[in-house]
């Protein structure tokens, strides 16, 4: 009776208080690794952008060879499976993300060689209305009337940054055919493909949140790494008639393998810090924080490459990356809200179950008190 140890009620609270300070310190992480992720994708299509006389399948072949070194490495230190949890519901989805983040990023790299880095990176960005509309049907997600402007937005966006010909006449395509060198038509068809890899990109980023944290972000990495290799070959096969994807590497300099390894390390460390970042924060949260990315990527766009930016690319940049922190912001405090909606329904619940012990034990007490006699 005389003991100051805490009662289980008071132990309770102190789990719950806990609880709340860890998700306030979760969500932080969550944002900081994503915007890692973020940089270091900006690190690579930059690097990319650097290599652009070597064709798509070869890089995507080293960046792979490079990434499944890594991981392998990693998962044996961790004594983690390589295969992932004995769960063939998300083994399915692992081989689903690889294959359509595969082809996502080939078809990013594409368009990066073929367009300023601003306007493909931005292409990119188009991948969160893709997601939420793959979302309706893969995780049963409502498609908000948010989603639905977002998607008219960003599209939009789209279009400013193509400037196509039938919308911004002949003359603002000459001029944009200037800055990269390439013709109409290629230009066309790099705007295209890039826009298909976002969306291919949508189904990988939805199967990472049907994953969850049933299996490591390694793991996940690992298994792009090594279902890109088959699709490399049969896309330079394919599509290039040249079955070799490991390029003359016998004529490849010491920069050129220099940037090759820095490559595929940037490569994983966007993979895996996207991929841990979005097993522990919401999809709003990681929307607004992938919004970095563009940042970066007109820095180094600045200090590197020193290409020319138009103002209707501009304006699509602004219009898309404006829309992503909106959303972002919005969903921020609805998560808050419904944070603190939740925060004072446990509170009135534990209240209420000290209200009851604490007559439970009043009643205790009067019985005790009456006479013996």
């Amino acid at each position: 009776e005389g003991s100051s140890s805490p009662s289980p009620d008071q132990q309770h609270a102190s789990a719950k208080k806990k609880k709340k300070n860890a998700h306030s310190h979760h969500s932080l992480k969550g944002i900081f690794l994503i915007m890692l992720g973020s940089f270091s994708f900006s690190v690579m299509f930059l690097l990319v952008k650097l290599m652009a006389e070597m064709n798509t399948f070869t890089l995507v072949f080293w960046r792979s060879l490079v990434q499944i070194a890594i991981s392998l490495f990693d998962l044996a230190k961790k004594g983690v499976n390589p295969l992932g949890p004995n769960d063939a519901t998300v083994r399915f989805y692992l081989v689903c993300r690889a294959v359509f983040g595969a082809a996502a990023v080939c078809a990013w790299f594409f368009g990066i060689q073929l367009l300023p880095l601003p306007d493909a990176v931005t292409l990119q960005f188009t991948t969160p209305p893709f997601a939420a509309a793959f979302a309706v049907c893969m995780v049963g997600e409502r498609w908000k009337p948010l989603d639905m402007i977002g998607a008219v937005v960003c599209l939009t966006g789209v279009a400013l940054i193509a400037h196509p010909t039938w919308l911004f006449g002949s003359e603002a395509a000459d001029d944009a055919d200037a800055d990269t060198g390439a013709s109409g038509l290629l230009k066309a068809m790099a705007v295209l493909v890039t826009t298909a890899g976002a969306a291919m990109a949508g189904i990988a980023y939805v199967c990472v949140r049907k994953i969850g944290d049933r299996a490591d972000a390694v793991v996940m990495v690992l298994y792009y790494g090594t279902l890109s290799l088959p699709m490399t070959l049969l896309g330079s096969g394919l599509l290039l008639g040249d079955w070799n994807v490991m390029g003359d590497f016998e004529h490849f300099s010491i920069k050129d393998y220099f940037l090759l390894l820095l490559m595929g390390i940037a490569g994983y460390g966007g993979q895996w810090f996207t991929n841990l970042g979005l097993q522990i924060e919401t999809a709003a949260t990681a929307t607004l924080a992938t919004s970095t990315q563009i940042c970066w990527t007109f820095i180094f766009e600045l200090l590197f490459l020193h290409e020319k930016l138009n103002m209707w690319s501009l304006a699509g940049t602004a219009l898309i990356l404006g829309y992503m922190m909106i959303v972002g912001v919005i969903k921020m405090v609805e998560s808050n809200q419904m944070i603190e909606a939740r925060e004072a329904e446990e509170q009135n619940e534990e209240e209420g179950i000290l209200l009851e012990n604490a007559h439970e034990a009043n009643g205790k007490g009067g019985y005790g008190a009456l006479p013996s006699d």
